[in-house]
């Protein structure tokens, strides 16, 4: 299936005294890496994150696919949300490579998989949701899972690409800008399925107690 990936990789990691999280490390991989491998087989993928993150995705590169593209970029200003976050990624894989022939194999996909950095098993919630997208109800724009508890996981959803673009546009009404939205703000004109996932781990690292709960390492004592 044809799809891009906007993985959510900002945030100031206070809770963590500043680590990033993304550049954790779990079972011998960063977080980001784990959440790279999840959408290998997206045509193009934007990280959404501080320049910190391009050793990472560099090594994830060395041995991804030769037809994707790969692109880091940031959201203005920098730690402006979520939803900002996912508006800068989008522009960036709209705005396409500069080489002529690679614009015309990089067209935007009709589907964007947005995904958190700090999963720790990101594979089984990005394959549910490209699933779901096979068959979908008349109407749907979005597929957003709900974890065992019922609490919706929206940074780890799949939406039309057209529908994206208008939620951006109504979301930023009317100060032009989506600094400091939710994910819930962005998705708020968009139908959407909510997708039971109660087997799908979305446990992720905010505190020194996560992470040491799930063996990884947090640099500076902390």
């Amino acid at each position: 299936m044809k799809y891009d990936a906007i993985i959510v990789a900002g945030g100031r990691g206070s809770r963590l005294g500043g680590v990033s999280k993304p550049l954790l490390e779990h079972h011998g991989e960063t977080l980001l890496e784990h959440s790279l491998n999840a959408v290998r087989d997206a045509q193009s993928i934007a990280v959404v994150g501080a320049h910190a993150l391009a050793e990472a995705v560099t090594r994830y590169m060395d041995s991804a696919p030769d037809f994707q593209r790969v692109v880091i970029t940031r959201e203005y200003p920098s730690f402006a949300g979520p939803a900002a976050a996912v508006a800068a990624g989008r522009a960036a894989l709209d705005d396409g490579p500069d080489d002529e022939d690679a614009q015309q194999l990089n067209q935007p996909s009709a589907l964007t998989v947005v995904l958190a950095s700090d999963l720790l098993d990101p594979g089984p919630v990005v394959q549910a949701l490209l699933k779901a997208t096979l068959n979908p109800a008349p109407g749907t724009e979005a597929w957003v899972p709900q974890d065992a508890a019922g609490v919706l996981q929206t940074l780890s959803c799949a939406i039309l690409t057209d529908s994206l673009h208008r939620a951006i546009s109504v979301a930023s009404e009317p100060r032009g800008s989506l600094e400091n939205a939710s994910m819930m703000r962005l998705l708020a004109t968009v139908q959407m399925e909510r997708l039971k996932l109660p087997d799908a781990d979305f446990s992720d690292i905010d505190t020194p107690g996560d992470a040491g709960r799930h063996g990884i390492a947090v640099a500076n004592g902390h």
